[in-house]
């Protein structure tokens, strides 16, 4: 029998990340399956981009927001 969850293409190893991925794939109800190893024009399967956890790799910051413009200059 086939798995039917959308599957979560996020390039490996999974340890790299700062968040438990496997976890969050369970969590959000797909599969996780590793990018390196999957051609992109293979992945008709894959879950909407709005429907994945964000994740941020080790030793790197989330995005941050950007500050509002400084009004010293006025």
């Amino acid at each position: 029998m086939a798995n039917k969850a959308p599957v979560w293409y996020l390039p490996g190893p999974f340890t790299r990340y700062n968040e438990d991925v496997k976890a969050l794939a369970q969590k959000s109800g797909v599969r996780i399956v590793d990018a390196r190893f999957v051609p992109e024009n293979g992945r008709k399967d894959a879950a909407p981009e709005k429907d994945l956890p964000k994740v941020t790799e080790k030793g790197k910051k989330a995005p941050a927001k950007k500050a509002p413009a400084d009004k010293a200059g006025e």
